[in-house]
Formats: C-alpha cells, sequence, structure tokens
C-alpha cells in the first residue's frame, strides 16, 4: 500500500473526499496513489491536503512528462 493511501485512509477520508480536500480529480488521487506520474503541484496539494511536507523539493528532470 501506498504511503500516500495509508495516510489518507488513517485520515479516515475517502478519495472523493480526499481529493476535494486537496483541490483535485479523485482520478488524479488514485493515479498518485498507486504510483503513477503526477506533477509537483500536485504532491504539494496532496501533502498539504494531509498536513504534511514533502521531504525535498523534486528537480525539474525528476518529473515525469503526463
Amino acid at each position: 500500500m501506498s504511503k500516500i493511501k495509508s495516510l489518507r485512509l488513517e485520515a479516515k477520508l475517502s478519495q472523493n473526499q480526499f481529493a476535494r480536500l486537496a483541490d483535485l480529480d479523485r482520478a488524479t488521487v488514485a493515479k498518485a496513489e498507486k504510483g503513477g506520474a503526477v506533477s509537483e503541484l500536485t504532491l504539494h496539494k496532496i501533502a498539504a491536503a494531509l498536513g504534511r511536507q514533502l521531504d525535498r523539493s523534486l528537480d525539474a528532470d525528476e518529473l515525469v512528462s503526463q
């Protein structure tokens, strides 16, 4: 289970609830939970919705085209 999913479940939020909280589509949340490529902005929104900070900033070279 991904860290994002486990933290979402720990917060007792459905994907839909979490997506609204993070201002994202539910499909984007699902993609992130499955380890799919998401933007840096999406990662920051997810972290903020979970009350967390990213461990480090992402370099542009580490981002995968969507």
